[in-house]
């Protein structure tokens, strides 16, 4: 399972989702559950992101955390603000020193038809604007989406990745739903 959930992720990376952003705007705050739950009716709107310092302006293409951002055909993807985390032996994609860190992606289908959650693609950029390596944790239940989502429904996973030493305090996380979908940024501290 776990080499299958890496394949595929390799093979996402190409999908570009840190491409022209479209500017963000449009969502409603929202603060997602903090663990993976299964597929359900979403829930309403709820105050934006905590422990956030500035928000980031919204003009310049970039979201803050815990905002909710509706893509053209429907879908609503909200990413939560960043926590540490310590990945378990078992995990795939942290190095001894860096600093593992995750959030919460949770995707609502408001769109007529079936998704593929396969095609929803999530990569960050540490404060210093490097790409970040994902980190993949069974244990810890830090794993991609995956399945199929069916419209009205919501499903929310936990994405891991590995910051290197001095990086800055900041991660921006791209977005983007479907292969040749503009990504959507977020941005913010971490706690």
């Amino acid at each position: 399972m776990l080499v299958l959930a890496v394949g595929v992720a390799g093979l996402l990376v190409g999908a570009g989702a840190f491409g022209d952003a479209d500017g963000g705007g449009g969502g409603t705050a929202s603060t997602p559950p903090s663990a993976r739950t299964p597929s359900g009716p979403a829930s309403p709107t709820a105050s934006p992101a905590r422990g956030s310092s500035t928000p980031p302006p919204e003009s310049a293409g970039l979201l803050p955390f815990g905002r909710t951002h509706r893509f053209a055909g429907g879908v609503e993807v909200t990413v939560s603000p960043p926590e540490r985390f310590t990945p378990a032996q078992s995990s795939a994609g942290h190095k001894d020193g860096n600093v593992a860190v995750k959030v919460d992606v949770t995707v609502r289908n408001g769109s007529d038809e079936r998704i593929k959650l396969v095609t929803v693609v999530v990569r960050g950029r540490d404060g210093d604007g490097r790409e970040t390596a994902q980190v993949f944790d069974p244990e810890q239940v830090v794993m991609p989406l995956e399945g199929d989502l069916l419209p009205g429904r919501r499903t929310v996973a936990a994405y891991g990745f590995d910051l290197p030493p001095g990086a800055g305090n900041t991660l921006e996380m791209g977005v983007s739903v479907g292969f040749d979908g503009d990504a959507v940024h977020w941005t913010g501290e971490l706690a």
